[in-house]
Protein backbone atom coordinates (compact mmCIF):
# COMPACT_ATOMS: atom_id res chain seq x y z
CA UNK A 1 0.00 0.00 0.00
CA UNK A 2 1.21 3.51 -1.17
CA UNK A 3 1.53 6.57 1.31
CA UNK A 4 -0.65 8.13 -1.38
CA UNK A 5 -3.64 5.28 -1.64
CA UNK A 6 -4.17 5.39 2.51
CA UNK A 7 -4.87 9.13 2.35
CA UNK A 8 -7.08 8.97 -0.45
CA UNK A 9 -8.83 5.41 1.39
CA UNK A 10 -9.12 7.80 4.67
CA UNK A 11 -10.66 11.08 3.10
CA UNK A 12 -13.21 8.58 1.46
CA UNK A 13 -13.86 6.58 4.50
CA UNK A 14 -14.27 9.98 6.85
CA UNK A 15 -16.22 11.56 3.45
CA UNK A 16 -18.42 8.46 2.64
CA UNK A 17 -18.53 10.84 -0.74
CA UNK A 18 -16.39 9.97 -3.47
CA UNK A 19 -16.70 13.88 -5.22
CA UNK A 20 -16.15 15.20 -1.75
CA UNK A 21 -13.21 13.44 -0.70
CA UNK A 22 -12.07 14.03 -4.15
CA UNK A 23 -12.50 17.68 -3.68
CA UNK A 24 -11.14 17.54 -0.15
CA UNK A 25 -7.97 16.30 -1.36
CA UNK A 26 -7.65 18.65 -4.66
CA UNK A 27 -7.73 15.49 -7.09
CA UNK A 28 -10.18 14.25 -10.25
CA UNK A 29 -12.69 12.35 -8.52
CA UNK A 30 -11.84 9.49 -11.60
CA UNK A 31 -8.22 9.43 -10.64
CA UNK A 32 -9.14 8.90 -6.65
CA UNK A 33 -11.56 6.00 -8.02
CA UNK A 34 -8.50 4.50 -9.38
CA UNK A 35 -6.73 4.10 -6.37
CA UNK A 36 -9.35 3.24 -4.60
CA UNK A 37 -9.43 0.34 -6.82
CA UNK A 38 -6.29 -0.49 -6.88
CA UNK A 39 -5.95 -0.43 -3.12
CA UNK A 40 -8.68 -2.69 -3.16
CA UNK A 41 -6.83 -5.15 -5.50
CA UNK A 42 -3.82 -4.93 -3.79
CA UNK A 43 -5.56 -5.77 -0.33
CA UNK A 44 -7.57 -8.78 -2.04
CA UNK A 45 -10.26 -6.93 0.00
CA UNK A 46 -13.38 -4.62 -0.52
CA UNK A 47 -13.10 -1.90 1.37
CA UNK A 48 -16.58 -0.20 0.02
CA UNK A 49 -19.88 -0.92 -0.65
CA UNK A 50 -21.06 1.36 -3.47
CA UNK A 51 -24.63 2.35 -5.16
CA UNK A 52 -25.83 5.05 -6.76
CA UNK A 53 -27.04 6.60 -3.45
CA UNK A 54 -24.75 6.41 -0.88
CA UNK A 55 -21.29 4.82 0.43
CA UNK A 56 -20.26 2.46 3.29
CA UNK A 57 -17.58 0.96 4.50
CA UNK A 58 -17.19 -2.83 4.95
CA UNK A 59 -16.55 -4.56 7.92
CA UNK A 60 -12.74 -5.14 6.64
CA UNK A 61 -13.32 -1.19 5.56
CA UNK A 62 -13.81 -0.35 9.05
CA UNK A 63 -10.56 -2.43 10.12
CA UNK A 64 -8.77 -1.11 8.02
CA UNK A 65 -9.53 2.35 8.93
CA UNK A 66 -8.11 2.92 11.78
CA UNK A 67 -4.94 0.69 10.94
CA UNK A 68 -4.56 3.78 8.14
CA UNK A 69 -4.77 6.16 10.18
CA UNK A 70 -2.17 5.17 12.33
CA UNK A 71 -0.05 4.59 9.59
CA UNK A 72 -0.37 7.72 8.06
CA UNK A 73 -0.01 9.64 11.49
CA UNK A 74 3.22 7.40 12.31
CA UNK A 75 5.01 8.13 8.81
CA UNK A 76 4.22 12.36 8.82
CA UNK A 77 5.56 11.79 12.30
CA UNK A 78 8.74 10.85 11.30
CA UNK A 79 8.98 12.97 8.20
CA UNK A 80 8.30 16.06 10.49
CA UNK A 81 10.83 14.99 13.31
CA UNK A 82 13.56 14.13 10.55
CA UNK A 83 12.68 17.96 9.41
CA UNK A 84 12.79 19.23 12.81
CA UNK A 85 16.21 17.62 13.92
CA UNK A 86 17.64 18.85 9.96
CA UNK A 87 16.65 22.22 10.76
CA UNK A 88 14.62 22.30 7.42
CA UNK A 89 11.87 24.37 8.17
CA UNK A 90 11.55 26.50 5.12
CA UNK A 91 8.04 25.92 4.32
CA UNK A 92 5.29 26.70 6.31
CA UNK A 93 1.17 26.21 4.76
CA UNK A 94 -1.30 28.49 6.12
CA UNK A 95 -5.26 28.71 5.23
CA UNK A 96 -8.39 30.13 6.47
CA UNK A 97 -11.34 32.13 6.40
CA UNK A 98 -11.68 35.14 4.49
CA UNK A 99 -11.37 37.47 7.54
CA UNK A 100 -8.41 36.38 8.44
CA UNK A 101 -6.41 35.77 5.03
CA UNK A 102 -7.81 39.28 3.37
CA UNK A 103 -7.60 41.05 6.83
CA UNK A 104 -4.98 39.86 9.46
CA UNK A 105 -2.45 38.08 7.48
CA UNK A 106 -0.40 41.10 5.43
CA UNK A 107 0.41 42.85 8.92
CA UNK A 108 1.24 39.07 10.55
CA UNK A 109 3.36 37.92 7.53
CA UNK A 110 5.55 40.67 7.55
CA UNK A 111 6.01 40.44 11.24
CA UNK A 112 6.65 36.67 10.60
CA UNK A 113 9.13 37.20 8.17
CA UNK A 114 10.96 40.09 9.93
CA UNK A 115 12.37 37.33 11.92
CA UNK A 116 11.99 34.39 9.74
CA UNK A 117 13.16 35.87 6.28
CA UNK A 118 14.13 32.13 4.93
CA UNK A 119 10.58 30.36 5.83
CA UNK A 120 8.87 29.97 2.61
CA UNK A 121 4.76 30.58 3.11
CA UNK A 122 2.19 29.43 1.25
CA UNK A 123 -1.06 30.68 2.38
CA UNK A 124 -4.84 29.65 1.08
CA UNK A 125 -8.11 30.45 1.14
CA UNK A 126 -10.20 27.87 2.87
CA UNK A 127 -13.72 27.58 4.87
CA UNK A 128 -13.42 26.55 8.52
CA UNK A 129 -14.24 22.69 8.12
CA UNK A 130 -11.89 22.35 4.83
CA UNK A 131 -8.99 23.58 7.22
CA UNK A 132 -9.49 21.60 9.97
CA UNK A 133 -9.41 18.38 7.39
CA UNK A 134 -6.74 19.91 6.47
CA UNK A 135 -4.55 20.85 9.69
CA UNK A 136 -5.92 17.17 10.42
CA UNK A 137 -3.93 15.21 7.64
CA UNK A 138 -1.24 17.33 7.77
CA UNK A 139 -1.66 19.30 4.39
CA UNK A 140 -2.02 22.77 6.22
CA UNK A 141 0.18 23.92 9.06
CA UNK A 142 -1.97 26.69 10.52
CA UNK A 143 -5.73 27.45 10.14
CA UNK A 144 -7.67 30.33 10.84
CA UNK A 145 -11.15 29.39 11.43
CA UNK A 146 -14.55 30.53 12.67
CA UNK A 147 -15.37 28.08 15.57
CA UNK A 148 -12.62 26.53 17.82
CA UNK A 149 -11.95 23.22 16.94
CA UNK A 150 -13.14 20.28 19.15
CA UNK A 151 -10.41 17.56 18.26
CA UNK A 152 -8.12 16.79 21.05
CA UNK A 153 -4.79 16.84 18.70
CA UNK A 154 -5.31 20.44 17.95
CA UNK A 155 -5.12 23.68 20.29
CA UNK A 156 -6.26 26.87 19.22
CA UNK A 157 -6.63 30.46 20.67
CA UNK A 158 -9.29 33.17 19.94
CA UNK A 159 -8.14 35.73 17.55
CA UNK A 160 -10.22 38.39 17.03
CA UNK A 161 -14.27 39.05 16.61
CA UNK A 162 -15.68 41.49 13.92
CA UNK A 163 -19.10 42.64 13.34
CA UNK A 164 -21.77 42.16 10.65
CA UNK A 165 -22.46 45.11 8.54
CA UNK A 166 -24.99 45.62 5.80
CA UNK A 167 -24.12 46.43 2.22
CA UNK A 168 -27.06 48.26 0.02
CA UNK A 169 -27.04 49.66 -3.32
CA UNK A 170 -26.11 53.62 -3.38
CA UNK A 171 -29.59 54.45 -4.48
CA UNK A 172 -31.61 52.40 -2.00
CA UNK A 173 -33.77 54.62 0.42
CA UNK A 174 -31.30 53.64 3.74
CA UNK A 175 -28.39 54.46 1.88
CA UNK A 176 -28.06 57.74 3.20
CA UNK A 177 -28.38 56.89 6.84
CA UNK A 178 -25.81 56.57 9.38
CA UNK A 179 -26.68 53.38 10.45
CA UNK A 180 -29.26 50.55 10.23
CA UNK A 181 -31.89 48.91 12.17
CA UNK A 182 -33.15 44.94 12.08
CA UNK A 183 -36.66 46.16 12.15
CA UNK A 184 -35.74 48.26 8.39
CA UNK A 185 -34.65 45.41 7.12
CA UNK A 186 -38.04 43.43 7.43
CA UNK A 187 -39.19 42.62 3.57
CA UNK A 188 -35.64 43.58 2.16
CA UNK A 189 -34.65 41.15 -0.28
CA UNK A 190 -31.31 39.59 0.92
CA UNK A 191 -28.21 38.30 -1.12
CA UNK A 192 -26.43 35.84 1.24
CA UNK A 193 -24.26 32.55 0.66
CA UNK A 194 -26.18 29.19 1.01
CA UNK A 195 -25.83 27.37 3.89
CA UNK A 196 -24.65 24.34 2.95
CA UNK A 197 -21.28 26.22 1.38
CA UNK A 198 -21.00 29.29 4.61
CA UNK A 199 -23.26 27.43 7.34
CA UNK A 200 -21.66 30.15 10.30
CA UNK A 201 -22.58 32.95 8.56
CA UNK A 202 -26.03 31.96 7.63
CA UNK A 203 -26.96 31.06 11.13
CA UNK A 204 -25.65 34.44 12.30
CA UNK A 205 -27.69 36.37 9.54
CA UNK A 206 -30.70 34.44 10.21
CA UNK A 207 -30.34 34.27 14.27
CA UNK A 208 -29.96 37.77 14.80
CA UNK A 209 -33.13 38.88 11.94
CA UNK A 210 -35.35 36.30 13.80
CA UNK A 211 -33.95 37.49 17.31
CA UNK A 212 -35.61 40.98 15.67
CA UNK A 213 -39.03 39.82 14.59
CA UNK A 214 -37.63 39.55 10.68
CA UNK A 215 -38.30 36.72 8.62
CA UNK A 216 -35.18 36.80 6.28
CA UNK A 217 -36.22 37.25 2.55
CA UNK A 218 -33.76 35.18 0.92
CA UNK A 219 -33.84 36.01 -2.85
CA UNK A 220 -30.55 35.56 -3.91
CA UNK A 221 -27.77 32.79 -3.23
CA UNK A 222 -23.87 33.57 -3.96
CA UNK A 223 -20.96 32.14 -2.37
CA UNK A 224 -18.04 34.57 -3.45
CA UNK A 225 -18.20 38.00 -1.74
CA UNK A 226 -17.39 40.02 -5.39
CA UNK A 227 -20.55 38.11 -6.44
CA UNK A 228 -22.55 39.03 -3.31
CA UNK A 229 -21.76 42.75 -3.74
CA UNK A 230 -22.02 42.29 -7.73
CA UNK A 231 -25.31 41.28 -6.51
CA UNK A 232 -26.14 44.27 -4.93
CA UNK A 233 -25.04 47.05 -6.87
CA UNK A 234 -27.54 45.75 -9.26
CA UNK A 235 -29.99 46.45 -7.41
CA UNK A 236 -30.92 42.56 -6.68
CA UNK A 237 -30.92 42.69 -2.51
CA UNK A 238 -29.00 43.80 0.08
CA UNK A 239 -26.82 41.82 2.31
CA UNK A 240 -24.89 41.20 5.63
CA UNK A 241 -21.61 41.07 5.46
CA UNK A 242 -18.61 40.80 7.83
CA UNK A 243 -16.77 43.75 8.13
CA UNK A 244 -13.79 43.55 6.38
CA UNK A 245 -15.72 42.87 3.06
CA UNK A 246 -16.13 46.78 3.11
CA UNK A 247 -12.48 46.75 1.78
CA UNK A 248 -14.05 46.69 -1.39
CA UNK A 249 -15.41 50.25 -2.12
CA UNK A 250 -17.46 50.97 -4.81
CA UNK A 251 -19.52 53.94 -6.07
CA UNK A 252 -22.92 51.81 -6.50
CA UNK A 253 -22.84 50.35 -2.97
CA UNK A 254 -22.86 51.57 0.23
CA UNK A 255 -21.98 49.60 4.00
CA UNK A 256 -23.84 50.57 6.99
CA UNK A 257 -23.39 49.59 10.69
CA UNK A 258 -26.08 47.89 12.11
CA UNK A 259 -27.83 50.14 14.82
CA UNK A 260 -27.81 47.88 17.46
CA UNK A 261 -24.04 47.22 17.09
CA UNK A 262 -25.41 43.72 14.90
CA UNK A 263 -24.21 40.18 15.48
CA UNK A 264 -20.26 39.47 14.77
CA UNK A 265 -18.48 36.53 13.63
CA UNK A 266 -15.17 35.64 15.54
CA UNK A 267 -11.81 33.66 13.85
CA UNK A 268 -9.61 31.39 16.45
CA UNK A 269 -6.04 30.45 14.89
CA UNK A 270 -5.52 26.75 15.57
CA UNK A 271 -2.56 23.99 14.70
CA UNK A 272 -1.31 20.55 15.73
CA UNK A 273 -0.82 20.20 19.28
CA UNK A 274 2.28 18.87 19.34
CA UNK A 275 3.54 19.96 16.26
CA UNK A 276 7.43 19.57 16.11
CA UNK A 277 8.12 22.29 14.09
CA UNK A 278 8.67 25.44 15.58
CA UNK A 279 7.55 27.75 13.12
CA UNK A 280 4.28 26.83 13.44
CA UNK A 281 4.67 27.87 17.00
CA UNK A 282 6.47 31.05 16.40
CA UNK A 283 4.00 32.00 13.78
CA UNK A 284 1.16 31.14 16.50
CA UNK A 285 3.14 33.92 19.14
CA UNK A 286 3.23 36.62 16.33
CA UNK A 287 -0.52 36.09 15.87
CA UNK A 288 -0.85 36.05 19.37
CA UNK A 289 1.52 38.93 20.84
CA UNK A 290 -0.28 42.36 21.15
CA UNK A 291 0.75 44.98 18.31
Amino acid sequence: MEFKQARIFVAVAEELHFGRAAERLHMAQPALSAQIKHLEAELGLKLFERTTRRVSLTRAGEAFLPEAKAAIAQAEAAVAAARAMAGEHDLLKIGGVDSATAGLLPRIVRRFRNRNSAVELKIFELLSAPALHDLANRSLDIGFVRIRPKQDHLASAFVFTEPVVAVLPSDHALAGEKAVAAGELGGEPLVIPSRSHRPILFDVIHDYLRGHGVEPNIRQEANERHMIISMVAAGLGISLVPEWVSQFKRDDVVYLPLADGGPSVDVHIAWRQNDPMDVVHEFVRCVLEPD
